[in-house]
């Protein structure tokens, strides 16, 4: 994988560790870089020409967050990530976002559940459509609305941070659109409950919605037989 895109950014306000691991963890993301497919540090500082002190670092914080394996005499390895990962991923996304929701219901305004509700006509709008590409993009943007609203920074990181993993199975939801599609109606019910400021329900809704497509992954996930997803 060559990164010399890289190099144009590299002035931006912005500690260059960062900036490398920001971009190596995109190109896994996205599957330019593969699960097992080896990441030579002495590539990268030749490529970007710079030391590699900070992409040591940089690595580090990926094998912190689990996008990297070290391994002994191999090297910085791009981390495997399955179905059955990605499970465990929305479960704990599940007990993460129904807390962060249930907090936030006093400080959404008129303007954010006005948004909501745009935002869930568009969801049933784009299921009857069948289009299910801008209904995946308009459920991300749904959840963000309240998510952002949260004062509690370090757990919007976690939850950030959850949703890099979750993208590495990006192909997953795209392939079957069916495992979001019972979320529109969800979601109304989730508007109902904040606009009546109803914390215990929110975070109940919240917690059920995500659980229910967690389930429907695993599905998936038995019918594969546990394999990996590259």
């Amino acid at each position: 994988m060559r990164i010399n895109t890289l190099e144009s950014s590299i002035a931006e306000h912005q500690p260059l560790p960062d900036k490398i691991a920001n971009f190596v963890r995109e190109a896994i993301i996205v599957g330019k870089l593969k699960p097992g497919e080896k990441i030579s540090e002495a590539k990268l500082a030749e490529e970007l020409h710079i030391s590699r002190t900070p992409i040591r670092e940089a690595i580090r914080m990926l094998e912190s967050e689990g996008f990297v394996s070290i391994i002994p005499r191999r090297g910085t390895i791009v981390s495997e990530f399955s179905l059955a990962d990605l499970y465990e991923y929305f479960q704990i996304k599940a007990c993460l976002e129904a807390f962060a929701a249930a907090n936030v219901v006093d400080s959404l305004s008129e303007r954010d559940l006005n948004k909501l509700k745009r935002l869930n006509e568009e969801e049933m709008a784009a299921v009857k459509s069948s289009d299910f590409t801008h209904y995946l993009r308009i459920h991300d943007e749904f959840h963000q609305t309240f998510l952002s609203r949260t004062a509690n920074r370090k757990l919007a990181l976690v939850i950030q941070q959850l949703g890099f993993h979750i993208r590495r199975l990006e192909k997953i939801f795209n392939d079957h659109p069916e495992i979001f599609i019972t979320c529109s109606e969800t979601h109304g019910n989730l508007i109902a409950a904040f606009e009546s400021r109803d914390c215990r329900r929110v975070r109940e809704i919240v917690e059920q919605n995500i659980l229910h497509i967690a389930e429907n992954i695993r599905q998936y996930e038995d019918g594969s037989a546990g394999n990996d997803v590259t």
